[in-house]
């Protein structure tokens, strides 16, 4: 028949913080881990919504240019004498 001994009991004490602490541990990385993959989801779907917004804006203004070239020309004239004025200054 075994009996634990002072000594025994110590050494188990030492060892459930220790193990207490490794578990703790492994929570912590795994929620970690886990809040870095949605927070990597999050930016790619952004990601994902903004060049999609941005090949929208352009295939809207490149249809703009081709239906009123004259228009479109004298806007960035415009905007070109204005942006010269401005940097002028």
């Amino acid at each position: 028949m075994f009996t634990t001994t002072a000594k025994d009991d110590t050494v188990q004490n030492l060892k459930n913080p220790a193990q207490n602490l490794r578990d703790s541990a492994a929570e912590t990385s795994n929620d970690l881990r886990d809040a870095a993959n949605k927070a990597g989801r999050t930016v790619r779907n952004f990601v994902h919504s903004a060049s999609d917004e941005l090949s929208h804006a352009k295939e809207t203004v490149t249809t703009q240019i081709r239906t009123n070239p004259v228009q479109s020309s004298l806007v960035a004239l415009g905007i070109g004498f204005v942006l010269g004025a401005l940097f002028r200054r």
